[in-house]
């Protein structure tokens, strides 16, 4: 099984979730391709796979790293294929995790309501749809990471503003915001950030199968561990929407309502996904086990 990792190389004895997945993938017997750590330079990243041997036998890959381009995730695909690697996700199963309005129409009943905004004079529709206040993110990322008020607004000139600025970045949007309805989480106030901390997990899902999950933010306190009966219902949901979707592999933010029950927040590939309180070790392992029970298959 390969590792494409754009972890430096050598490993150093700290660092971020990239170098901590790597680590642990390695433990679970993967062997490691380093690539560069700037996934928009497609050209730097063939390099080092097109001195790979070919393989006799199709062999599975999994690439940890920062969010590529949707071209540049064709490129390397294409480049391992022909030399009888396999990513885990084909393009299309990759984008169909990572940009959200195209998971959206299979997820719509367990998930906030959303509209797709690709033009400022559509935002007032979409007020219409979802109400006021609302939630702005581009189709890939939020801004939740500048502070609150860059992803809510509570009137048409500040969602208008959101919108605009989303736009804007095509890292997070790629030509489309996403308008959702500002759902009533419970949540958690701490003092190092104004954004409103939801009592949220993150799921890694192996065709529809969970292989590890943890709290989502990098916060300790009071409603963080999760009820035998919790766990089950967060991981039961997290099994029904992965059903609905096509990627093999995937990550879900599933969150818990002021009323008590549960819906799915956001989701992703989780080769390009934060870890946050999910041990690499034991989920490195368990798709390590289930990719090596594939391949013999």
């Amino acid at each position: 099984m390969l590792l494409l990792t754009q972890a430096p190389d050598p490993l150093p004895d700290d660092g971020d979730d990239i170098v901590a997945s790597t680590r642990a993938a390695l433990v679970a017997g993967f062997t490691a391709l380093h690539l560069p750590p700037d996934a928009d330079h497609s050209g730097d990243l063939l390099a080092p796979i097109a001195e790979l041997a070919v393989r006799e036998r199709r062999e599975p890959a999994v690439w940890v790293g920062t969010i590529p381009e949707p071209a540049t995730y064709r490129a390397v695909y294409a480049a391992l294929r022909d030399r009888g690697v396999d990513l885990v996700n084909d393009p299309d199963q990759h984008l169909g995790v990572m940009e959200f309005d195209r998971a959206y129409p299979r997820l719509a009943d367990l998930t906030p309501q959303s509209v797709v905004v690709t033009e400022l004079d559509q935002v007032e529709a979409a007020a219409a749809v979802v109400g006021l206040p609302a939630f702005v993110k581009g189709a890939v990322l939020s801004r939740k990471h500048l502070g609150w008020r860059y992803c809510v607004a509570a009137t048409l000139p500040e969602l208008r503003e959101r919108v605009a600025a989303v736009l804007r970045s095509p890292y997070h949007a790629r030509g489309r915001a996403i308008v959702r309805t500002l759902a009533p989480l419970r949540h958690h106030r701490v003092a190092a950030t104004d954004v409103p901390i939801a009592r949220e997990y993150r799921v890694f899902l192996h065709r529809g199968e969970p292989l590890a999950h943890g709290y989502y933010w990098p916060y300790f306190h009071d409603f963080v561990a999760l009820s035998p009966a919790e766990e089950a219902e967060v991981l039961g949901l997290a099994r029904r929407a992965a059903a609905r979707l096509d990627a093999p592999l995937l990550s879900l933010d599933i969150a818990q309502l002021e009323s008590g029950a549960w819906l799915v927040i956001e989701l992703g590939d989780p080769q390009f996904s934060g870890l946050s309180f999910i041990a690499p070790r034991p989920l490195w392992r368990r798709l390590a086990e289930r990719l090596a029970l594939e391949t013999c298959s």
